[in-house]
Order: structure tokens, then C-alpha cells, then sequence
């Protein structure tokens, strides 16, 4: 059985086990100095200091009941806390000496570690593959005029590609509103669950600043940026290093180069053995996402989720097979066909870096597309090159503004276009970062930043969902650039 099938059998298995074995939103683990009690079943539950009720929560603000307790920071506080537990019987109970309120784990959710240690372990390549494949494909290439060439190509490609994306986002929002059919019951509900998460965002303080952005493209410290993983910064110092490796015509450079060569055929050789274990890894992400979010946060969302959805449906299945022809003579089921693994990787671990070492193995194994144009393009697009996220946050930004009544004019959607695709550029490609950089979207058009705690609630799902679009698009950059450049090759049909 091929890989890839193996892990679309492990997405839908993980997704039945994690529904099977989901966690229980009407029971709470509450741990005090005296042990562990569960709760379930309660009508309400009151937050008390003394004989004063600090908050009130319902039967179905589980969320509410554990961010609430997470969020006082008064240590003082935190200690004379206790809570009355009120039934539909009209009994209740008090707790007191509370240590620590969260949700009643199940088996799906204490798999997740293995899962967490193949997406460590592709996030762990990442940055020596790009660095060696980079600088070996900047040596191979000598001609500054060429790299200029291909890199102008590139972020031309990557720049078309954003602006359609967002523009089928503010379209979709556009026709369909879901903001307009938001009741006010739930608006107040989810600003009330999320409101903790959505401030903690707010206050990390992002902005966008172009001049900023360019300058912070040059690493102070290489070493650091490979570090943290800033892959503009790796980019930006490899191909400088590979340039300049090709000026140097002695033994002493060829040495570097076979160096870096080695390195990044280990890298790859290393990916294709740890995607045998990446159906068991899917199986328990998967798994863990269902069972502890579940699909009872859909319902309240499920408009917004699914303006979203299709948006991102049409971006995949619409606009690129349409690029693909219009660029290249490549057969759209082929292409797709070989993105399997890609896609299944991609949508289970929601992260374009630790989905990139696949990327740039299928697209130069199975896909035809040369070293030296893979570990150009594919590095770059993981880090410029997001729009699954663009079109999410354009989407997004139209649904908070319909919520608060905001009837968002011409000239304030292509303010939209804009900042979405300028955010886009400089959103790290790992999981949930797309929700920050929506802060300076919305911060464009003046709807109200706290309005993400709206949507904080579906945004692991979406994260999965935009994932897909931002991997493909950059395989499809790769194969259109390789096209132009007359250096394809056959694309595998298995």
C-alpha cells in the first residue's frame, strides 16, 4: 500500500477515534491541595471570594469555567477562590483550595505526543535542508542575472497568486455575509469564552512596517536566524553564500559546495524514512484535534466556516488547475495526483516549514522540477507564499465586520487586498500565526481587534483547511517557474 494512501486512511481513521473518544464538554477536572474531583452535569458554576460571586458560568461555558480560573494572576486571589457547583436537582457542592481546572483528557488526546514528535522531527530538517539546498542551487546557478531572473519570477508568481486569493475571499464574504446571521446570544458568548485569548494576541503588539520588513531580511546573525528559524533570513544568507561560492574557482569551494550537497541528500534521504511513521503520527493529530475541539464549535461558527472552506476549495481546486494550464503544459490530475502526501502532511500537521522537507522531495521526485529551482522557490514561498492564510484573514476580516455592523466600502476591501497580502508575506509558516497577523488587518479598516475572539474558537480547524492551499501553491510555483525556464521534467504518475 502507498504512503499516501496510508495516510488518508489514518486522517479518517483518526478522526472516527477521536469522535469516538472525545472529550466530554460537561465535565470539568478540578485538582485541590487534597487530590483530584470531577464535576459533571452542573447547571452552574459560581466563582466566589468570600460571600461575593466574582463570575457566573452556565451549563455549556466549560471553556469559559477554565479560562477564567487561568486568567486571574493575583496569586493571592487564585488561593481564596472556591467554587459552588450547582445541579439540576438544586443541590450543589463547594471546592476550595483550587490548584488547577482543565477538560477530562481521553486516550485520543494522550496519543498527541507522537504526533508532536514527527511534526518536531520535520520542523528539525527544515532549516538544514533549505540552508544546503539553497546554497548548493545559488553555486549551480553562477549567473547573478539568472538568480535576479528566477527570483523576480518567483515573487511575481507569489504576489498574482495572493491577490486572487484574497480577492475570491472578500467575494465569497461578500455574497454569502456570514456576519449578518451571527444571533447576539452567540456573539456575546464567544467574546466572553475567548475573550483571555483573543487579548493575549492583541497585546503581542504586531504591526507592518515595509521598510522594517525589507531590513529584517538581512540576518545580524545567521547562526541565530537558523536558530529560530527565520527562513527569509536563511534564504537570504544562503544565496548569498552559494553566489559568491561559485566566484571562488579553487578545490576549496568545490569542498564546500560537495559539503552542503551531502548534507541536503542526507536531509531528504532522512525524509522519506520518517514518512514511515507518518500514518501512525496523522492518526494521533488528527485524533487529538477532534476529540478536543470537536465539531460543536462548527455549529455556532458554521457560516464563517464554511464561507472559508469554499473560498479555499475554489483557490485549490478552481484558480490553480487554471494557472497550471495557463503557464504550463502539465495535466492538472497528474499534478494533483502527486501532491497526495503533501496535502495529507500539510492538512494534519498545519504547518508549511515542517511540511517542507515533503514539499521539496515530491516536487523534485515526482513532480520533474530541478534542485536548483526546488530549493529557490520552495523556501521562499513557505515563508512568502501563504494564500490559504490571506484568503482565511480576508474572509475573517469581512465576518468581524459584518458582526459589529461595519458595511465595509470599495476603497476599505482593496485596503483589505492590500494589507492581507503584505501580512501574508510576513506570517511565519507555523501553526495559528495567521490569527496575529489578522490584528493588522483588521487594524486597516477600523473594525474592532477583540473582534478574533469571534473566531478563535474554529481557528485550529481553519489552520488545517488554509494549510493545504499555501503548500500546494508553492509546488505549483515550483513547476510553473521550472516550465518558464524550460527545465521541467515528467511528472510521475505514481
Amino acid at each position: 500500500m502507498k504512503i499516501h494512501t496510508k495516510i488518508i486512511i489514518a486522517l479518517i481513521l483518526g478522526a472516527v477515534f477521536g469522535s469516538v473518544f472525545s472529550i466530554d464538554q460537561n465535565k470539568l477536572s478540578i485538582i485541590t491541595t487534597n487530590g483530584e474531583s470531577v464535576i459533571q452535569n452542573w447547571n452552574s458554576v459560581k466563582f466566589l471570594k468570600g460571600d461575593s460571586v466574582l463570575k457566573t458560568y452556565d451549563a455549556s461555558s466549560q471553556p469559559g469555567i477554565i479560562k477564567y480560573f487561568n486568567s486571574v494572576k493575583d496569586k493571592k486571589l487564585k488561593e481564596n477562590i472556591r467554587i459552588e457547583v450547582i445541579y439540576p436537582s438544586g443541590n450543589s457542592e463547594f471546592i476550595e483550595h483550587i490548584k488547577e481546572i482543565s477538560k477530562v483528557k481521553t486516550i485520543a488526546v494522550y496519543l498527541k505526543p507522537a504526533g508532536d514528535i514527527f511534526i518536531r522531527m520535520l520542523t528539525m530538517i527544515a532549516v538544514p535542508l533549505v540552508l544546503s539546498s539553497l546554497i548548493v542551487g545559488a553555486a549551480s546557478l553562477s549567473d547573478l542575472k539568472h538568480i535576479a531572473k528566477i527570483g523576480g519570477k518567483t515573487l511575481g508568481f507569489y504576489a498574482l497568486t495572493a491577490v486572487i486569493a484574497i480577492t475570491i475571499g472578500l467575494v465569497c464574504a461578500d455574497i454569502i455575509q456570514p456576519g449578518k446571521f451571527m444571533p447576539e446570544e452567540n456573539k456575546q458568548r464567544l467574546l466572553e469564552t475567548f475573550q483571555e485569548d483573543a487579548q493575549g494576541k492583541i497585546e503581542q503588539g504586531v504591526s507592518l512596517n515595509i521598510i522594517d520588513f525589507l531590513v529584517s531580511i538581512v540576518p545580524k546573525n545567521p547562526f541565530k536566524a537558523m536558530a529560530d528559524g527565520d527562513f527569509l533570513q536563511i534564504v537570504f544568507f544562503a544565496i548569498l553564500t552559494g553566489i559568491f561560492l561559485s566566484q571562488i574557482k579553487t578545490h576549496k569551494a568545490k569542498v564546500v559546495i560537495d559539503f552542503f550537497d551531502g548534507v541536503s541528500s542526507a536531509m531528504i534521504l532522512l525524509v522519506e524514512k520518517i514518512m514511515y511513521i507518518a500514518p501512525f503520527a496523522v492518526f494521533t493529530l488528527i485524533s487529538a484535534t477532534v476529540a478536543e475541539f470537536g465539531f460543536s464549535i462548527l455549529q455556532t461558527l458554521l457560516l464563517y466556516t464554511v464561507t472559508v472552506v469554499l473560498g479555499l476549495a475554489i483557490l485549490t481546486f478552481v484558480e490553480y488547475p487554471l494557472l497550471l494550464k495557463l503557464f504550463t503544459k502539465v495535466n492538472v490530475f497528474n499534478f494533483f495526483k502527486a501532491q497526495r502526501q503533501v496535502i495529507a502532511v500539510a492538512f494534519s500537521t498545519s504547518s508549511s516549514a515542517a511540511t517542507l522537507p515533503v514539499t521539496m522531495d515530491i516536487c523534485e521526485k515526482k513532480l520533474g522540477v530541478p534542485n536548483r529551482i526546488a530549493s529557490f522557490v520552495l523556501p521562499l514561498g513557505t515563508t512568502v507564499n501563504m494564500d490559504g492564510t490571506a484568503l482565511y484573514q480576508a474572509v475573517a476580516a469581512m465576518f468581524i465586520a459584518q458582526v459589529y455592523g461595519f458595511d465595509l466600502n470599495l476603497s476599505q476591501q482593496l485596503t483589505i487586498v492590500l494589507t492581507a497580502a503584505l501580512a501574508a508575506i510576513g506570517t511565519a509558516p507555523v501553526p495559528g500565526i495567521g490569527l496575529i497577523m489578522l490584528i493588522i488587518v483588521l487594524k486597516s479598516v477600523g473594525v474592532p481587534e477583540e473582534g478574533i475572539a469571534l473566531i478563535i474558537g474554529v481557528d485550529r480547524i481553519l489552520d488545517m483547511c488554509r494549510t493545504v492551499p499555501n503548500v500546494i501553491a508553492d509546488s505549483l510555483a515550483c513547476v510553473v517557474i521550472a516550465s518558464s525556464e524550460g527545465e521541467l521534467g515528467e511528472i510521475s504518475a505514481e
